[in-house]
């Protein structure tokens, strides 16, 4: 009995690990992780070089379209969404100034809840989204993500809600700059000109003042 019992406490012992195997196996994990980690920050990077790809390429199909129909179309860009589109609109379009958003305004206040909500939907049925250009919305990939969007017509950035960039059959863009990231803290910028539909690219956070004072 007395050889049972020794012989069943040295096979307990050896059914766990030891420390050194233990820590064998943490070392592992880490030198896997220092591997993987930079893998992973490569593949945003990749995502995010082609989401701006896409995006520059939509913006000079949207400016050729308009060109050819005459007609003005807008860029959507849905920040809570991560998605963005192209919509047609009529022949003529007035921007939104200061002066117009506050006699808008005014207008409205007297104006109930019913009617203000048929006011906005009116005017928003002016544009219809096309699906000639990126077939409809287009998500951006995962890891991907719009920082903001800045526009003329906007003293600060648009950082929720949709962001307009307009396009007109005269040939000019509304100046706007478009801020993307990834997970891995990757930063780009597109600058979209307001003529000739070019749209110049930067790998890195570009400030509003630095486009904007160039005038």
């Amino acid at each position: 009995m007395r050889f049972l019992d020794a012989r069943s406490r040295t096979n307990s012992g050896r059914s766990g690990f030891t420390l050194i195997e233990l820590l064998v196996v943490i070392a592992l994990l880490g030198l896997v992780g220092l591997i993987a980690l930079p893998n992973i920050s490569g593949v945003f990077k990749i995502s995010l070089s082609s989401s701006v790809r896409e995006l520059a390429s939509t913006i000079k199909e949207t400016y050729n379209t308009t060109m050819m129909t005459k007609r003005v179309h807008r860029l959507v860009i849905d920040i809570k969404a991560n998605q963005f589109w192209v919509e047609m609109g009529p022949t003529q379009f007035l921007m939104d100034t200061e002066d117009s958003k506050r006699r808008e305004e005014r207008l409205t206040r007297g104006m109930s809840f019913k009617e203000r909500e048929e006011a906005e939907k009116k005017k928003s049925e002016s544009f219809v989204i096309i699906k000639g250009i990126n077939k409809g919305k287009r998500p951006l990939p995962r890891g991907v993500s719009f920082e903001d969007v800045i526009t003329e017509q906007n003293d600060q950035a648009i950082v929720e809600g949709q962001a307009y960039i307009h396009f007109f059959p005269g040939g000019m863009i509304e100046q706007s700059m478009i801020h993307l990231q990834d997970n891995s803290s990757h930063k780009a910028t597109l600058v979209v000109q307001p003529i000739v539909g070019r749209t110049r690219v930067y790998d890195r956070h570009i400030p509003k003042e630095e486009v904007f004072s160039q005038k």
